[in-house]
């Protein structure tokens, strides 16, 4: 399991991508609760948004930690989450990649290619 901040946990799951995803919606959601404490005393978004993303940040190295404390006692299991983590965040930015790229033209079999 892997604790935020504010003390919320998150269950490792042994389907990774299901604990990847559970891991940052978690953080996204739980950051976003503690801006909207404030966000009624703050007019500026663009300080709500520094605000939201230190909020992101702090969970990110609160959760580092607690994979340095995992890899103490089971490096395998630290190894294993790590490389997962760059895995997924590579899949991620490569569909967030082609969404913004012109889909390629759809040639059927009647079309010539000159």
């Amino acid at each position: 399991m892997i604790r935020l901040k504010n003390g919320i946990v998150v269950k490792y799951n042994e389907n990774f991508d299901v604990f990847f995803k559970d891991l940052l919606e978690t953080i996204i959601l739980e950051s976003h609760k503690a801006v909207r404490v404030n966000d009624k005393e703050i007019n500026n978004s663009d300080l709500l948004n520094e605000i939201f993303l230190k909020e992101i940040m702090d969970n990110c190295i609160y959760v580092t930690h607690q994979l340095f404390e995992i890899s103490k006692t089971n490096e395998d299991l630290s190894r294993f989450m790590v490389t997962g983590f760059i895995f997924n965040s590579i899949i991620y930015t490569i569909a967030q990649t082609v969404k913004k790229e012109p889909s390629p033209p759809d040639i059927s079999k009647n079309d010539k290619i000159h």
